[in-house]
């Protein structure tokens, strides 16, 4: 099992971060493929799950499993799916309030790979699509046009159908 960390500090206030990030049904406004890429959510709160399949990487569940208002974070696992590789996954997002005007985003999860991949290889790719969805919401929320990184083991998912 590899940890994974990443963040990133921008100028945009925590709320207005948090109002966008908080949706468990949005996070297709922000990743790579979104627009060509389809979600649906079953339940609300802790315990729903969420199915998406990805253009970029086929079909993936995650089950909500911690959410706080409070705090700004919530937190969810892999159900289903192996998107770059990964056999299972817990991330947790978190907005941190920095002033009135800049906050940090921070993304932290475990990761184990397939048992055919190398596990330093998928916890990179699981730091570039976390840094992806934070470069993303970025860019969703300033109305700019993301610049996204290039995700290894992007279609490995696709390619390694079990």
């Amino acid at each position: 099992m590899k940890t994974v960390e990443v963040s990133r500090i921008t100028d945009i206030p925590s709320q207005t971060i948090w109002n966008e990030m908080k949706h468990f049904d949005r996070v297709l406004n922000w990743v790579p493929g979104g627009n060509e890429s389809s979600i649906s959510v079953k339940g609300k709160g802790v315990g729903a799950i969420r199915d998406i399949t990805l253009i970029t990487q086929g079909y993936v569940q995650h089950e909500l499993v911690a959410y706080s208002d409070k705090d700004l974070s919530f937190s969810y696992k892999l159900t289903d799916g192996k998107p770059v590789g990964m056999q299972d996954y817990v991330v947790i997002a978190k907005i941190i309030p920095i002033d009135d005007g800049n906050s940090e985003i921070k993304w932290s999860g475990k990761v184990i790979s397939d048992s055919r991949l190398n596990e330093d290889d998928v916890a990179e790719a699981l730091s570039v699509a976390l840094n992806n969805m934070i470069t993303g919401l970025i860019a969703l929320l300033k109305k700019q046009e993301p610049i996204f990184t290039y995700q290894p083991l992007e279609n490995w998912q696709i390619i390694n159908k079990n």
